[in-house]
């Protein structure tokens, strides 16, 4: 199974929102290779699940940063529900700003501008909750939260094991995803934290990244 990261490592860079057309043909030739290729982003169930029908896929989803997973027409929910007056707290407390998908989330959510700080993170363990930034947005969600939990239950799922696993992505929120995976690839314009606990730095950024590693799998 190939696990991959969606924004910044699908799309054409970091910071836009353009998916790659040759990253998702590489995605298509690993699929028909026998590598399941599976989505797991911080992005909403819905987001996910669209595409991983239309693009081809067959290894399933891990949405909302590991709190809902999709595999062979089942959907689990892994993290707490939260509601929708303490979401409205922690936006009215920090003065964010919600993401269009939080409309369509139930238990991780997204919140701009990106910047995590410690009196958030407090904010967040007061309540037993998690808050996280993947570069792109804060995310708050009920526990256990992490992608590291919604792979475990994808992986548990889909029979395979760590050994037969890959991941890529770019994002410091891939760190948990990389823990679960026995060959894992950074894309060259990744967060330096995923670097360092990456198997392969890729000399490619994002999209291009992408195909530079299902190469480098299928030879």
């Amino acid at each position: 199974m190939l696990l991959t990261d969606l924004d910044g490592t699908l799309t054409e860079d970091r910071g836009t929102y353009v998916v790659d057309i040759d990253a998702i043909r590489a995605l298509r030739r690993a699929e028909r290779a026998g590598i399941k290729v599976a989505l797991v982003s911080g992005n909403s169930y819905p987001v996910l699940r669209g595409l991983h029908n239309y693009l081809g896929l067959t290894g399933g989803v891990v949405a909302e940063n590991g709190c809902f997973v999709f595999y062979k027409g089942v959907t689990y929910r892994v993290c707490e529900t939260l509601s929708r007056d303490i979401v409205s707290e922690f936006a009215k407390v920090f003065n964010l700003k919600e993401s269009w998908q939080n409309e369509f989330r139930k238990s991780d959510f997204g919140f701009t501008p990106a910047e995590l700080k410690d009196e958030m993170i407090k904010w967040a363990e007061d309540r037993g909750l998690v808050v996280q930034s993947s570069g792109y947005a804060l995310h708050l969600s009920g526990k256990p939260g992490g992608k590291g939990a919604g792979v475990r239950k994808l992986l548990e799922l889909a029979k395979v094991t760590k050994e037969e696993t890959g991941a890529i992505g770019d994002s410091r929120t891939d760190v948990e995803m990389f823990r679960e995976a026995g060959i894992t690839a950074a894309v060259s314009n990744a967060d330096p934290e995923l670097k360092k606990v990456a198997s392969i730095s890729l000399k490619l950024k994002s999209g291009a990244g992408v195909m530079e590693f299902i190469e480098m799998l299928l030879s």
